[in-house]
């Protein structure tokens, strides 16, 4: 999958933003070619190597009926491990495997928590950086503003638990 200048992108490691440059460096006596992504929600950019893209799973924000199917999963919170280390590896998988369906079930399971009773000081991290990468993947798939997504999203997991 190739992608040019000004796409938007989720690079799961570090998070989305926008491919600003496709740049060509020598490294260890190689030219490579890369795509430099200026993140939107962490400052600076990231440089992806263009031929290992797909491999380290670069891809574009969901579209349609993906991101219809992001906004549902926010409503389908289910049980964590009641256990704190169990838990923190529950969350620890799924930021690792960047499932972004499994991370909003992950996020409407910690929102609901978080209505309930406050989370642990890591708790409330994992929860802030499950609402940052999932804020990322809408502002890039909508108007790319990171803010009005964030309040997308939390004015969904709301509603979502609002209901009986």
């Amino acid at each position: 999958m190739g992608f040019k200048v000004g796409d938007p992108v989720v690079y799961p490691a570090q998070g989305g933003g926008y491919i600003r440059e496709i740049a060509e460096r020598k490294v260890m006596g190689e030219v490579n070619t890369y795509y430099v992504i200026e993140l939107i929600r962490k400052p600076g950019t990231i440089m992806v190597p263009v031929e290992k893209a797909t491999e380290l799973g670069l891809r574009p924000p969901l579209r349609g009926q993906e991101l219809e199917e992001l906004l549902r999963a926010l409503g389908e919170a289910r049980d964590l491990a009641s256990g704190w280390p169990a838990r923190q590896r529950e969350i620890g998988r799924a930021l690792s495997e960047s499932d972004p369906l499994e991370l909003a079930r992950m996020l409407a399971s910690m929102h609901k928590r978080h209505l309930n009773r406050p989370l642990s000081g890591t708790e409330h991290q994992q929860y802030r950086e499950l609402i940052g990468i999932l804020s990322e993947e809408l502002a890039l798939a909508g108007s790319g503003d990171l803010r009005e997504a964030e309040d997308l999203l939390l004015s969904k997991l709301d509603e979502y638990a609002n209901q009986p």
